[in-house]
């Protein structure tokens, strides 16, 4: 990836876990860890005697630091890494002081020294790496007799299914004849026009049919779409934004429109990745031999977490051999 492009998705993880949100996954799902990836982590949480150390690798908002520090009262000390900046509202250095944050910091290169983690685990991250050399730092920094267990994206998920939708209603929105596009086309029409600085022009009543066009489109997206979130927040906040325009906050109108079409841009960039960063079974037997090869006295062992929704991921775990 070019310089310019780790800066950009680098900026856009930024703003994503500043916005307060605890993972990875499409805008479209629940900001929770309960059910069977709770399940999941709290059984590897039993695997850490009392004082163990713990890395979490591409952590987030840290919702795994989190939950062993629930799990294991505070015992565990865990250092947490990611690439982005990462500040979380949940973290008080008073409260949690075992816990440490590392922003800025690659899988690839981790700021450790060797065999010092009792336990390494990652949540939907690992996989956005190059993965031959995180799994390798990964080895490098556990213990001979350490834990690594990972969940990472599957192509068949609802995760990912929610992803692909999102991605299409992201293009969707910022397209050249797009929501957006209409509507900055017509939103100085709307303000002037209730200044009284226009009267009938054939210019504003082309770009009243284009964004009104843009809006049928839109409901008709809605009604046909499985996951339509995205596509009803779009709508309320351009309809919310037109509506309450006045001549004299065109400015600040015009600034709100083109900050969400950024951050539209961004949620592009983190989705794209997501589905193309998700896993098939050839893509998990390969990663699933990278610690077979890094930990030679583990034993892999690889699964798929489901639920009644659908499956959400796959899991790898390596455990050292018994003797």
């Amino acid at each position: 990836m070019s310089d310019s492009g780790e800066k950009a998705r680098r900026e856009a993880w930024t703003a994503y876990w500043s916005s307060g949100r605890l993972h990875s996954c499409a805008e479209g799902t629940a900001d929770n860890y309960e059910g069977v990836i709770s399940h999941f982590w709290r059984g590897i949480a039993e695997r850490l005697r009392p004082t163990g150390r713990v890395l979490d690798l591409a952590t987030g908002n840290g919702p795994l630091p989190l939950l062993f520090w629930q799990q294991k009262a505070g015992d565990v000390r865990i250092d947490a890494v990611d690439m982005a900046k990462l500040s979380p509202s949940w973290h008080r250095p008073d409260l949690h002081g075992q816990i440490r944050f590392h922003p800025g910091v690659a899988l690839e290169s981790l700021p450790f020294a060797d065999g010092v983690f009792d336990l390494v685990v990652s949540q939907y991250g690992i996989e956005y790496a190059d993965r031959n050399r995180a799994i390798a730092e990964c080895a490098r920094v556990a213990a001979s007799d350490a834990t690594v267990a990972l969940v990472v994206h599957h192509t068949g998920s609802v995760l990912v299914a929610v992803g692909k939708e999102e991605l299409a209603h992201q293009e969707r929105l910022l397209a050249p004849d797009g929501l957006l596009a209409s509507a900055r086309v017509v939103l100085p029409w709307i303000a002037h026009a209730r200044a009284g600085q226009i009267g009938p022009d054939g210019s504003a009543d082309q770009a009243r049919r284009g964004y009104n066009q843009a809006m049928q489109d839109l409901g008709e997206a809605i009604a046909g779409s499985p996951a339509p979130d995205l596509l009803m927040e779009a709508r309320a906040n351009v309809h919310a934004w037109l509506s309450g325009v006045q001549s004299q906050s065109l400015p600040t109108t015009s600034s709100m429109l083109d900050a969400y079409a950024g951050q539209l841009e961004a949620a592009r960039l983190r989705t794209s990745e997501m589905v193309d960063c998700a896993l098939d079974q050839s893509g998990l037997d390969a990663m699933a031999g990278m610690p077979g090869a890094a930990l030679p006295r583990h034993r892999i062992g690889c699964g798929e977490l489901a639920q009644a929704e659908g499956v959400l991921g796959w899991t790898i775990v390596a455990v050292p051999e018994a003797g």
